[in-house]
């Protein structure tokens, strides 16, 4: 077991110093920087996840009518910015969960 959380240690050291990682912390302190787009962007992102978890049926409508409803500020480049960097980090990470759980058979029989 020490073995695996030194392991798991050294990964999370590379992904600290992974470009992904240091282009969304850039990004998101660029971001932090203008408290108001800030709060507007963390209320968008709530907003999409509570969608997500939350909507009975079909989110699209809903998610189409808050894009479109944004527009303005998911143009911002300072906002594009940021979005675009979470997501290629949140794409390294889920790489690294799936590489780490490939081969795993977790379903019953």
């Amino acid at each position: 077991m020490d073995e695996i959380l030194e392991a798991t240690r050294r990964i999370n050291q590379l992904l600290k110093e992974s470009k992904e990682y240091k282009r969304f912390v850039f990004a998101r302190s660029a971001l932090s920087s203008n408290s108001e787009m800030y709060q507007r962007v963390k209320e968008l992102k709530q907003h999409y996840r509570d969608v997500q978890t939350y909507w009975e049926g079909n989110p699209y409508d809903e998610i189409y009518r808050m894009c479109q409803e944004q527009d303005e500020l998911l143009h911002n480049s300072v906002v594009n910015e940021y979005l675009r960097a979470e997501s290629a980090f949140s794409r390294l990470i889920r790489r690294v969960v799936d590489e780490a759980a490939a081969g795993f058979d977790m379903e019953l029989d």
